[in-house]
C-alpha cells in the first residue's frame, strides 16, 4: 500500500456524542473504525513493518515435510498486526523447487459466538506457500528449495543453508522488537582543566551522534562538573590537556562512581603536543595508584574487542606514533590514543580516512557498550 493511499484512509474526523444520539449499526462501525485506522497508521508508521518477535520456523523432530511455527508478532505493510497465539504446523505436502512460506492478515466473517449475542469479527492469519518472492502485505516466515526425496531440516550453517534446509535469511525482521529495545546509555564529559572543553565535548557528541542513527540510543551531558549525581552515568569521559589535580572531595566521588558500577575514561588532547607526549599521562597514571587501581595495557582477550564491534586490536587514534596505546583497570579506562579528536575526523597532520573515523565510531561503541554491561553487572555499594 502506498503511503498515499494509506494516509486517505486515515478518517479526520470523530463522532462527538450527545444525548439522544442515534446509535445505529453505521453510526457504531464510524466511530470504531477512526480508532482501528489510526492504530494501524501508528504501527506501521512509527514501529514499521516485519517480524517484531517470534514467528521462529523449526523443523519437526524427526524430519518430515512440515515445519512448526511457533507464536510471535509481525506488522504487516498495512499496519495490521498479526498475532500467532499457539505453535503452528504446517505441511509442504508434495510441493517442489523453491518455496516461500509466508504469513498475511485476515479477518473472519461476522459471527456470533453466543446464541443471540452481538456479531464479532476475530482477526486471525493465513499461513501459505508461493512459488516466488513475496510482496507485501506478505510477511515471509521462511523460504525452502525442496527436492523430491529429501525431507525438511533445520538448516546446519544458517548462513548458507542447502536444499530442503529452512533458509531463514530474509525474513524481514526489524531491527530492534517492540519489546526488546535498545538499551539507552548516558555519557558525561568532565573536564580536568579548562583548556580542553570546547575540543572534547563536542567529539563525544559527534559519537553520539552517528551512534544514534545507527539506532543506539547514547546521549551525552558535555562539561558535567565532578559532584554528586554522577552515578546516573554509564561513563565518564575525563578530558584534560594541561597536568591538573583534584580536590580530596572530588576523588572520593571518582572513586564512589566507579564503586558503583561507573567507568571513567580518561583521555589526554594530544593536538597541543607536537611529540605526542603529554604530561597528563602520567597523571592519570598516578590517579589510578591512589584509587588502588592495577591498570594494564588491554591485549586480545580483553571483552573491549568482542563487541558488539570486532576488533584484534585497539584502532588508531588522533596521535599517528605506533607506540599509543590502551590500558584498563577496574572501572578505568586510560586512552593513549586520543580518540575524542579522530570522532571529529583529525588525525596528526591530516584529515582522517573515512575507514579510520568509521573504526574509532565502532570502537567508541564498544567502551559506551563496556560501561553500559558493567553498569548492569557491577552491584552498588
Amino acid at each position: 500500500m502506498s503511503d498515499d493511499k494509506f494516509f486517505n484512509e486515515i478518517p479526520q474526523s470523530r463522532i462527538k456524542p450527545m444525548d439522544g444520539l442515534a446509535v445505529t449499526a453505521q453510526i457504531w462501525e464510524e466511530a470504531h473504525n477512526y480508532h482501528f485506522q489510526h492504530q494501524r497508521m501508528h504501527n506501521l508508521l512509527l514501529h514499521g513493518s516485519g517480524i517484531v518477535s517470534g514467528l521462529n520456523v523449526v523443523a519437526s523432530d524427526p524430519p518430515d515435510s512440515s515445519v512448526n511455527i511457533y507464536p510471535g508478532l509481525a506488522i504487516d505493510a498495512n499496519g495490521n498486526m498479526i498475532v500467532v497465539t499457539r505453535p503452528t504446523a504446517f505441511h509442504f505436502g508434495p510441493a517442489q523447487g523453491p518455496l516461500y512460506l509466508v504469513i498475511a492478515y485476515e479477518e473472519s466473517r461476522p459471527e456470533q459466538q453466543r446464541s443471540g449475542g452481538p456479531l464479532y469479527i476475530s482477526a486471525q492469519y493465513g499461513i501459505e506457500t508461493v512459488s516466488a518472492a513475496p510482496r507485501p502485505p506478505y510477511i515471509e516466515l521462511a523460504r525452502i528449495v525442496r527436492t523430491r526425496e529429501g525431507a525438511i531440516s533445520n538448516a546446519a550453517a544458517a548462513d548458507s543453508p542447502l536444499a530442503n534446509e529452512i533458509d531463514l535469511r530474509f525474513r524481514p525482521e526489524k531491527e530492534r522488537s517492540l519489546i526488546e529495545q535498545a538499551p539507552f546509555a548516558l555519557v558525561a564529559v568532565c573536564y580536568a582543566d579548562k583548556n580542553v572543553q570546547p575540543d572534547r565535548g563536542h567529539g563525544v557528541r559527534m559519537l553520539a551522534q552517528q551512534l544514534r542513527q545507527a539506532g543506539r540510543r547514547v546521549n551525552v551531558d558535555d562539561n558535567v562538573p565532578i559532584a554528586a549525581g554522577l552515578q546516573k552515568y554509564d561513563m565518564v569521559v575525563l578530558a584534560a590537556r594541561e597536568a591538573f589535580q583534584f580536590s580530596r572531595e572530588e576523588m572520593n566521588l571518582l572513586y564512589a562512581y566507579m564503586r558503583g558500577g561507573g567507568t571513567i575514561l580518561m583521555e589526554s588532547c594530544l593536538r597541543a603536543y607536537p611529540d605526542g607526549n603529554s604530561p597528563v599521562q602520567a597523571v592519570f597514571f598516578d590517579l589510578a595508584n591512589s584509587f588502588g587501581i592495577e591498570v594494564k595495557e588491554i591485549t586480545a582477550e580483553h571483552e573491549l574487542f568482542g563487541g558488539p564491534n570486532l576488533f584484534a586490536a585497539a584502532p588508531a587514534g588522533f596521535e599517528t606514533r605506533e607506540d599509543s596505546a590502551f590500558w584498563a583497570g577496574e572501572g578505568l579506562l586510560i586512552s593513549g590514543k586520543d580518540y575524542g579528536c579522530l570522532w571529529q575526523g583529525q588525525r596528526r597532520g591530516r584529515p582522517a580516512s573515512r575507514e579510520e573515523i568509521r573504526a574509532a565510531i565502532e570502537w567508541g561503541e564498544n567502551l559506551i557498550h563496556y560501561a553500559h554491561k558493567r553498569r548492569r553487572e557491577v552491584p552498588a555499594t
